[in-house]
């Protein structure tokens, strides 16, 4: 769903609380999740219905889980590894819904007409404001793209760690 002016918005650089002190990055978090796990990269594809090559390249690349993959494909993974984003991305307790972003982000329509506020984000947004689940198709980068000037962290988008007891 990015637009063309996509190319002009400048890509928020996300930080790995845990990234300069030795420790591993996104990508090898990500692999050591689903090795502990005892599943293949290839089921994993499977299930988030991509290819082999486009799931091993989350865990070779830190950057693939924040630009390519949608926050609903990001979800999919994390249950199925049970990885804990809101850690992983160091996020705190603060909890913000889809609907609570497209909210703020109507508020921003009082102002600021849809296709300018689309043009100024770098994303189209009428249908996830119509449906606030369809931010779900976003990649992090969008949603940090969106979130951020209305003053909505992404990060508290993420949702709680689930076990597989739950």
């Amino acid at each position: 769903m990015p637009t063309t002016a996509c190319a002009a918005v400048s890509r928020p650089i996300f930080f790995n609380h845990r990234m300069g002190r030795g420790e591993a990055g996104y990508a090898e978090t990500i692999r050591a999740a689903r090795e502990a796990a005892g599943k293949d990269p290839g089921e994993l594809a499977a299930a988030l219905d991509m290819s082999y090559e486009s799931y091993r390249d989350i865990e070779w690349f830190d950057d693939e889980i924040t630009s390519v993959v949608s926050f609903r494909e990001v979800v999919i993974l994390a249950d199925l590894l049970e990885l804990d984003l809101r850690r992983m991305f160091g996020a705190d307790d603060t909890v913000v819904t889809f609907e609570e972003l497209a909210a703020a982000l109507r508020v921003r329509l009082d102002e600021t007409p849809l296709e300018q506020l689309e043009d100024e984000l770098g994303w189209e947004l009428a249908v996830a404001l119509a449906d606030p689940g369809a931010f779900a198709e976003f990649s992090l980068d969008g949603l940090a793209d969106v979130a951020g000037p209305v003053g909505v962290d992404w990060r508290h988008l993420l949702p709680a760690a689930r076990r597989g007891d739950e």
